[in-house]
């Protein structure tokens, strides 16, 4: 692209030259030049473009969401180095810079979400670099703000930059090589472009492609090596057909792209649309501008062979750009159609509009529309549940990204105890499922292979032992907690330790709270409110006392949380596969 583009200004500049002197006696009066207000319009399509795409980035989770994002914060954290040769080593290298610039992983950010905040930051770039290139490229305010909201503002394709791929990286330093290799630039610039296009095609071999076709075109129609003759400019770009046909039979073995990544999985109607939006803007800038025909013509050839069934992702990233310019192109041609010289003013004026508006109306939702969170809140009640209800260090088993921001979150990884999944466990039995933080369908589920629920047996034993407690004269009225208490499905861990503090001093139980979250678990939270028929919140000394016998207690019975609320001590116990058994080790 960035060879044919820069060849479509050699025929101007011979014009350019002929105004010189008008220009240098511009500069030589003195006078300022006047700013055009128009240059604020490519930069409100900028901020506007930011606007819609930071609203459209935090919705509709993906399957490769953290794709890039886990790999490069275990780098960041003593994880293996990236192979920077492939393209997702490199992009991995490009998310671990700008996280440390950004300090992405530092905040409180799950990676799903960093990533999608990343590849937000790319897209501003790259609208700030299109914009950059347009007006390089000759096309005017209108022409430049037209193509950066295609690019970065049209829902359907704000979608695309949201996929964590490597191309997405790709993009910026596409349009950075560009940039530097159009216009009447000095060789050097030029040899810092070609080195631009380095990383580029490392991220996105499809690149190539386009850079081929390009190549391709130039030559054909003398937009590149015009002191050649016609018929060496004709067999040059005929060797690079077989050279382009040999890169499209290589790329699917040098970058093969996951299915979760095909244009056509997302479904046939957008991805028949997008290539056919692709091809018209190609065909339509060859047909309607012919210093742009190398380009549309890399745009159209690239699209058919490398994005139409069954399609690669990457090469429909990196066509973007150079769709969104060419429909920018034509757009400026359409507002230079003779027709509509008398309408300039009233465009202008709607285009100021539409484009205020625009951003107001990108502001209010971003603001007001709902914004998907990634499973932050699930998972944060999750890391509260492991921290509270298990002992400090115990390790739990999860997959994929799951496990990569689990152990972000200091949650020590292993096998052999609790697992945790994110939607439905599949065919388990229902005594397995320990928690749930979340809806049926995303939320995270917390598993014990070893739970043992009571038999018959045991269960007999708690309602004996909650008999004992209730019947004990000491023990004040259990109110709510009784029906607790007579269903068996009390810790029995917690029922020795109540039938022990009423057998020595007499208890007073106000609750029996369960705990958030948990499904089918033994209670094995009490609030004690009274001992000894005296009220624990309105004797700092019995608060004590009790509080020292409840340290002295000896496991599997001494508790492991013991707090002080409004309403007296609050007492209970880490979360066991299997309580009953504690007690039967025990001796109990």
């Amino acid at each position: 692209m960035a060879t044919s583009v820069e060849a479509s200004s050699v025929g101007t500049s011979s014009a350019a030259a002929g105004s010189a002197e008008t220009g240098t006696a511009r500069h030589r009066s003195g006078r300022r030049p006047r700013g055009r207000w128009s240059l604020l319009a490519p930069l409100a399509a900028v901020v506007v473009a930011g606007v819609v795409s930071a609203r459209a980035l935090r919705s509709s989770p993906l399957a490769d969401d953290g794709a890039l994002t886990a790999p490069a914060w275990d780098w960041l954290h003593g994880g293996p180095a990236p192979d920077l040769l492939t393209p997702d080593g490199l992009a991995i290298a490009h998310t671990a810079a700008w996280a440390w610039v950004t300090r992405s992983f530092e905040r409180d950010l799950g990676l799903a979400a960093a990533g999608r905040e990343l590849l937000w930051a790319a897209v501003v770039v790259s609208c700030l670099l299109l914009w950059r290139l347009a007006r390089r490229a000759r096309l005017g305010d209108a022409g430049a703000c037209v193509a950066v909201l295609v690019f970065g503002a049209v829902p359907g394709l704000v979608m695309v930059h949201a996929v964590s791929a490597p191309a997405a990286w790709a993009v910026p330093w596409m349009l950075v090589a560009a940039w530097l290799a159009v216009g009447r630039r000095r060789r050097p610039v030029r040899a810092l472009g070609c080195l631009a296009l380095v990383p580029a095609v490392l991220l996105a071999p499809d690149v190539l492609l386009l850079v081929l076709a390009g190549a391709a075109g130039a030559l054909a129609t003398g937009r590149i090596g015009r002191r050649w003759s016609p018929r060496l400019r004709t067999v040059l770009a005929g060797l690079l057909a077989p050279v382009f046909v040999g890169l499209v039979l290589l790329l699917p073995r040098w970058d093969p792209q996951p299915d979760v990544l095909a244009p056509w999985a997302a479904g046939e109607t957008r991805s028949v649309l997008l290539t056919a939006g692709l091809l018209t803007a190609g065909a339509l800038a060859a047909w309607l501008l012919p210093r742009w025909r190398p380009p549309a013509g890399a745009l159209a050839v690239t699209t058919l062979a490398a994005i139409a069934p069954p399609g690669r992702f990457s090469a429909l990233v990196v066509c973007l750009p150079v769709g969104a310019l060419l429909v920018g192109a034509l757009a400026q041609e359409l507002v230079r159609a003779p027709a509509l010289r008398p309408l300039r003013p009233v465009l202008a004026v709607a285009t100021t509009v539409a484009l205020v508006a625009g951003l107001v109306l990108a502001a209010v939702t971003l603001r007001t529309a709902p914004v998907d969170d990634f499973g932050a809140r699930d998972r944060q009640a999750l890391v509260d549940w492991l921290a509270q209800q298990l002992p400090a260090g115990t390790a739990v088993a999860a997959d994929g990204l799951l496990a990569q921001d689990l152990r972000k979150d200091g949650i020590p990884m292993g096998e052999g105890g609790l697992q945790v999944v994110r939607g439905a466990p599949g065919p388990v039995p229902d005594d397995v499922v320990v928690a749930r933080f979340g809806d049926a369908e995303t939320g995270l589920v917390v598993l014990d292979p070893d739970r043992r629920t009571p038999d018959a047996d045991q269960r007999a034993l708690r309602r004996q032992l909650s008999g004992a407690l209730l019947t004990n004269p000491t023990t004040a009225d259990a109110g709510q907690a009784t029906g607790a208490l007579l269903s068996g499905d009390v810790d029995p861990r917690l029922l020795t330790l109540l039938a022990g503090i009423a057998a020595q001093y007499g208890v007073g139980i106000s609750a029996l709270p369960a705990v958030p979250g948990e499904l089918g678990t033994s209670v094995r939270y009490a609030v004690v409110d009274s001992v000894g028929g005296t009220r624990v919140v309105d004797d700092a000394a019995l608060r004590e006392q009790v509080r020292g016998w409840l340290a002295a207690q000896l496991p599997p019975f001494a508790p492991d949380l013991v707090e002080v609320t409004d309403d007296g001590i609050r007492v209970g116990y880490d979360y066991a596969s299997d309580p009953d058994g504690l007690l039967t080790g025990s001796g109990s």
